[in-house]
C-alpha cells in the first residue's frame, strides 16, 4: 500500500485526491491506521463521479442520485452505463507527503529521523549497513545540481540511494554520476510485505562511482515539464502563456529528436495562430520579463527565414518531462 500511495503523489502532485472506491483494494484495518496516523487525510465526500473514458455527453462529472436503494452514477445518455456506487466510494482522501515518507522509513527500521533535504526530497535515515536513503516526490527538483549537493551533504560521506518513480536513463547516468544511486519505488518497497526492502540498499550503493570531476552536474539550460506546463532558462523559471509554452515545447521535442527544425505549419497546428511571427515575440518577451536577456531570447528561440523555428540550443541541453 506505501508503495502505490506514494505512486499516486508522484503522478498527481501534492493536492491528489483518492476515492474510497480506489482505496477499496487495501485492507480497512491498514486504511484506519494510516488515517489514525494522519497519513491519509479524509476530505469532503464528493457529490459527483468521473465521465465514462468514452463518453462523449458533454458533462465534466456524473450525477451521483439515488435510484431506489441504489446509489448510482447516473449517465445522462445510456442508464445501462450507470455505475453502482457504495457509500464509501464517494469518501476522498489526500496524502501527507512528509508523513508517508516518515511510515515508508519506519517499515525498513532506518536509523535517524526522517528530515527535508530541499522541497520533495526526504532524508529516511540510515540503513544497516551505512546507507543513506532518500526518497523523491517527483524527479523536477534533480535537474538542479544544488539538489543533488543538498542530497550527497546529507548523506554525509556515507553512500546514498535515492528512491523515486520513473527515473528515467538519462537521470539515473547523471545522478550515478554524481554519486546518488536511484532505485526504482518498486523495486525498493516489497509489495506483499509492505517493507522497504534493506537488504537491497548496500549492491544499490555501489553502483555509483563520484570522483572529482563529477562534484557537480551541469544544469541543462533548458529544462520543461508538460504535464505541469513549467520551464526553465538558465536557471530562472519561465510562465508562458498556452500558445508560447506550447509552441517552444513543439520546438525542443524537434532538437532532441535530431530534426532541427519545426515547420510554421507545424507550428500553426501546435498554436492554431497564423502569425507565427506573433507567437515568437510573444515567447521573447515573455522571457525577457522574466529576466532573460534579449539576446539570450533570440539566441533561445530562432527563426529560419521562410522555413520555421529551432531551439538554439544542443540536445543535452534539453530536458522534457511528462
Amino acid at each position: 500500500m506505501l508503495a502505490w500511495l506514494w505512486t499516486r503523489l508522484s503522478d498527481g502532485g501534492p493536492q491528489v485526491s483518492l476515492s474510497g472506491r480506489a482505496l477499496r483494494r487495501f485492507a480497512e484495518g491498514e486504511i484506519d491506521r494510516l488515517l489514525r496516523e494522519r497519513v491519509l487525510i479524509e476530505r469532503r465526500k464528493a457529490d459527483n463521479w468521473p465521465v465514462c473514458a468514452h463518453c462523449d455527453c458533454g458533462l465534466d462529472a456524473r450525477p451521483v442520485r439515488l435510484v431506489g436503494r441504489e446509489l448510482r452514477a447516473c449517465c445522462p445518455d445510456d442508464p445501462a452505463e450507470d455505475v453502482i456506487l457504495e457509500d464509501g466510494d464517494l469518501r476522498r482522501f489526500g496524502i501527507d507527503a512528509g508523513r508517508l515518507a516518515a511510515r515508508i522509513a519506519a517499515s525498513g527500521g532506518l536509523a535517524g529521523p526522517v528530515s527535508t533535504v530541499v522541497d520533495g526530497v526526504w532524508l529516511l535515515g540510515n540503513s544497516p549497513s551505512g546507507v543513506a536513503v532518500f526518497l523523491c516526490r517527483d524527479l523536477d527538483p534533480l535537474d538542479s545540481p544544488g539538489t543533488v549537493l543538498a542530497i550527497r551533504a546529507a548523506a554525509d560521506g556515507a553512500p546514498s540511494v535515492l528512491i523515486g518513480h520513473d527515473f528515467g536513463a538519462q537521470l539515473v547516468l547523471r545522478l550515478r554520476a554524481a554519486g546518488v544511486s536511484p532505485l526504482e519505488l518498486r523495486e525498493a518497497l516489497d509489495a506483499e510485505s509492505d517493507r522497504l526492502r534493506t537488504d537491497r540498499l548496500g549492491n544499490v550503493a555501489r553502483s555509483a562511482s563520484p570522483g572529482p570531476e563529477t562534484e557537480t552536474v551541469p544544469e541543462p539550460r533548458l529544462q520543461i515539464s508538460r504535464g505541469r506546463r513549467t520551464l526553465r532558462f538558465d536557471g530562472r523559471d519561465v510562465v508562458l502563456s498556452m500558445v508560447g509554452f506550447d509552441a517552444l515545447v513543439g520546438a525542443a521535442e524537434k532538437v532532441v529528436a535530431g530534426d532541427v527544425l519545426l515547420t510554421y505549419q507545424e507550428l500553426y497546428s501546435l498554436t492554431n495562430r497564423s502569425g507565427h511571427r506573433d507567437v515568437l515575440k510573444e515567447i521573447r518577451d515573455q522571457l525577457a520579463q522574466h529576466g532573460i536577456p534579449r539576446k539570450d531570447a533570440f539566441g533561445l528561440v530562432k527563426t529560419k527565414h521562410g522555413r520555421g523555428v529551432t531551439i538554439g540550443l544542443p540536445p543535452e541541453d534539453i530536458v522534457i518531462r511528462d
